[in-house]
């Protein structure tokens, strides 16, 4: 797989675990990221503060930022300062709660510490497209937010570290000064590259 392509699969998980993730309180974290998926790993950092979304990845000048009060996605090239922009779909929004888009159970299946941060452990079934998929969530009880999430059959996992509350700044989720928008390319609706 490319390096883009990698790129493109770690920002669709990314993306789903946080359009997928909900909380009945309101969220405002930095946190760093892991994401695996097969023997590969990639690292990264989200922010998040109430229905705005960013999710850098390492070592590419692509990131995402996903605006649920303006419903729209921005996949920027920070190289570039180019854009796309895509209208936010109902799966697409940053549902920072416990629940899951497309969820149809949850069963808890425990409790954990990760990372410092006590944990419900649920087994959660997700219905996407025509199949349903199954997922382990962890969800803090401390900081309202999902810290862990992997496919049962240990396929891809995302986990948040170093997860500070509170600071991140508004213009975090602004589009660059200066960037144009790339009328050429279609965005990745998904979290990837956009070219």
């Amino acid at each position: 797989m490319t390096s883009k392509g990698w790129g493109i699969v770690v920002g669709m998980v990314l993306c789903f675990f946080i359009a997928a993730v909900s909380t009945a309180y309101a969220v405002e974290l930095i946190a760093d990221t892991v994401t695996k998926i097969g023997k590969k790993t990639a690292m990264g950092k989200v922010y998040v503060k109430d229905k705005k979304v960013r999710v850098d990845r390492a070592g590419t000048p692509f990131y995402s930022v996903v605006r649920g009060d303006k419903n729209v996605l921005w996949q920027i090239n920070a190289y570039e300062k180019t854009y796309t922009e895509a209208k936010l779909t109902p799966a697409m929004m940053p549902r920072i709660e416990e629940k899951v888009y497309g969820e149809v159970s949850r069963k808890q299946v425990g409790t954990e510490t990760i990372d410092g941060h006590p944990t419900k452990k649920y087994e959660v079934a997700v219905k996407e497209g025509k199949k349903t998929e199954t997922y382990y969530q962890w969800f803090a009880t401390d900081v309202n937010f999902p810290v862990k999430m992997t496919t049962v059959n240990g396929g891809w996992s995302v986990e948040y570290k170093n997860i500070k509350k509170g600071g991140v700044a508004d213009n975090v989720f602004d589009l660059p000064a200066g960037a144009e928008k790339d009328l050429t390319a279609v965005p990745d609706t998904l979290g990837g590259g956009g070219h």
